[in-house]
């Protein structure tokens, strides 16, 4: 997969599991491994934009 490729994958997860925080955070995690630094700064920012906090 290329790198995009793995940021709009993430982003997909996350927004099906943003109901529940535990899956969330545990998703989140993974994508922390997988991610590029440049790309979870993206996807973090995502994150904030569409409300999603990681308590």
């Amino acid at each position: 997969m290329e790198d995009n490729t793995w940021l709009s994958y993430y982003k997909v997860i996350l927004e099906k599991v943003s109901f529940d925080n535990f899956l969330l955070k545990k998703e989140y995690n993974k994508a922390k491994k997988t991610l590029l630094p440049f790309q979870l700064e993206i996807l973090e920012e995502w994150m904030i934009n569409k409300g999603y906090v990681l308590m």
